[in-house]
């Protein structure tokens, strides 16, 4: 069994409907690693969703079981199961979340769930993802939020402006035929919603969601610094698909007052914000072995020998 396994239970965003996100500019190149760069403490939070009972909701309170917490939770208790019958990456469990035919919108599809963590100016969030072999990417329209991001502050999105003082939120989405990329609300999004960036792989190719099979993804977040209430556009996003680098963002500005990531965003339904978006037919998909932590060298998936 995989290292990570032997991390379990060890651990034991703000709601908004986005519609169709904004075009992000092409990738900056991949920032330089920070230089003299004070030693962090790891932060390292673990679910492998092993230790429910197969067959039941993952509710907040069994998060809580699992230690962590959170103020509010949405769909959890109607559309979640653990699976210890299907699939899982590890051991004998996982998650899955229901996307029903004709729904969007994380109050009749998927499920969200701000989960706290103590406050860091970055994080790094690991998930293994497994789309059901007729995953619906919608009807007309095509866009939906995957799993877990990172968000901190009054978390802004759903078509809010962000000012610098209602926070932020970065979360991986799918979009039409599959093609996997994050999206983000920051200070610098011009549209209504919020930018996006798909991934790529080395030859700049776009990346797609598979159906029916297990594929990991890492993000990592660094929130801007700030001068004099003035926001510097020093903020940064990085992501890896299975191992390897697929997005990179810097000039970001997320925040110009204090704000810093502070919750672990599940954040996973249909939409888009009309009916165009809505699955085709009910879909699911599975997640397992979560892993969140301010240190890199806590994500396996990102070393050179993997988990």
């Amino acid at each position: 069994m995989r290292r990570i396994k032997a991390l379990a239970l060890l651990t034991a965003l703000t709601l908004g409907t986005a519609g169709s996100p904004q075009a992000a500019a092409a990738p900056a190149p991949e920032p330089p690693s920070p230089v003299n760069r004070p030693a962090e403490v790891s932060a390292l939070r673990v679910n492998t969703f092993e230790r429910p009972a197969s067959g039941s909701a993952y509710t907040r309170a069994a998060w809580q079981t699992d230690g962590w917490t959170a103020a509010w939770d949405e769909g959890f208790s109607s559309r979640s199961w653990i699976d210890g019958v299907n699939f899982h990456h590890n051991g004998s469990k996982s998650l899955r979340i229901f996307y029903p035919k004709g729904k969007i919108g994380p109050a009749d599809s998927g499920a969200q769930i701000p989960l706290d963590l103590s406050s860091a100016r970055e994080y790094y969030v690991s998930q293994w993802v497994r789309f059901s072999s007729d995953f619906s990417w919608g009807t007309t329209e095509f866009a939906g939020k995957v799993g877990v991001g990172l968000a901190g502050g009054a978390a802004c999105s759903g078509g809010d402006p962000c000012n610098g003082y209602n926070g932020f939120t970065v979360r991986p989405i799918w979009r039409s035929g599959g093609q996997a990329a994050i999206y983000y609300y920051s200070m610098n999004h011009a549209g209504e919603y919020g930018d996006y960036l798909n991934l790529t792989n080395a030859a700049g190719a776009g990346i797609k969601w598979p159906r029916g099979s297990w594929v990991n993804i890492v993000q990592r977040v660094r929130v801007n610094t700030v001068t004099n209430g003035n926001a510097n556009a020093d903020g940064q996003i990085q992501v890896w698909f299975n191992g390897v680098s697929a997005a990179s963002i810097s000039g970001l500005r997320f925040v110009r007052n204090g704000d810093l990531i502070n919750r672990a965003y599940f954040s996973s339904f249909a939409g888009g914000a009309t009916a165009s978006f809505a699955p085709a037919n009910d879909s699911w998909i599975w997640y397992d072995d979560l892993k969140v932590s301010t240190v890199r060298s806590d994500i396996c998936e990102l070393s050179t020998g993997g988990c």
